[in-house]
């Protein structure tokens, strides 16, 4: 498995995000999470979210994401041998 974090910026759920260049291809997902920034008014906070693969360096969240976010995304790379 592997596990990658980045800031996607401000995306509208739905909406495609590709994955940083240097990430190997995506496989199929396994979770991703969303830590929030805080903006000054409210505090930082975990956010569920829900990634879903568009192709082997693309994904969609179930959410918003904004500029102050850091996405966590976990997911077994094409050719990753996995153990159950």
């Amino acid at each position: 498995m592997k596990t990658i974090a980045f800031a996607p910026g401000a995306v509208t759920a739905g909406l495609t995000i590709d994955v940083p260049a240097e990430s190997l291809p995506i496989d199929g997902m396994v979770n991703a999470e969303i830590f929030r920034g805080s903006d000054g008014t409210a505090a930082a906070a975990s956010v569920a979210a829900v990634a879903t693969k568009v192709d082997k360096n693309t994904v969609t969240l179930d959410v918003d994401s904004l500029t102050r976010d850091l996405l966590v995304l976990r997911y077994h790379a094409i050719g990753e041998i996995v153990r159950v």
